[in-house]
């Protein structure tokens, strides 16, 4: 059976292609072995994504993405979703919920997008997910996106 979104990641030979996966020069190999599994798991899941990445939450540095071209540009996007983030984690202290909630993601709306940013486990990185909103469903992204934070931590 032949499906068409497969083909983007096999050849005739059916031999998978991996996702070009670009890494920041800070990025060692433990985590650039991490951050490519992470990033491959969702790529495999949601392969009509537009964008995702991983961010440095303190920094806004962009550490890992792949991207389709022309599409985006995550490394712009980075340091103001790391603020994004950190600013709504102000506003819960200043709700008095900080001790009780925790951001698991945010997601932005956009009238052709979905950004969905996921907090990974230890809150050090978050994973930031551009998805078409005529090509993706919200809920299985948000499930993927759980799912593949989930099995980061481990």
């Amino acid at each position: 059976m032949k499906i068409p979104f497969l083909s983007r990641f096999t050849d005739d030979n059916t031999d998978p292609i991996l996702p070009k996966i670009t890494y920041a020069r800070s990025v060692g190999a433990g985590q650039k072995a991490r951050f490519g599994a992470l990033l491959g798991g969702i790529l495999r899941e949601l392969p009509e994504l537009l964008a995702v990445s991983v961010v440095e939450l303190r920094s806004g540095e962009l550490l890992a993405t792949h991207h389709v071209t022309g599409k985006s540009n995550p490394a712009k996007a980075a340091a103001y979703n790391a603020e994004v983030i950190k600013q709504k984690q102000l506003a819960l202290q200043a709700m008095g919920l900080a001790s009780e909630e925790a951001i698991e993601d945010i997601l932005i709306t956009l009238s052709s997008q979905w950004h969905v940013l996921r907090l990974l486990p230890g809150q050090r990185h978050f994973v930031h997910l551009m998805v078409s909103t005529r090509d993706t469903n919200l809920a299985l992204a948000r499930a993927v996106m759980q799912a593949k934070a989930a099995e980061a931590a481990t």
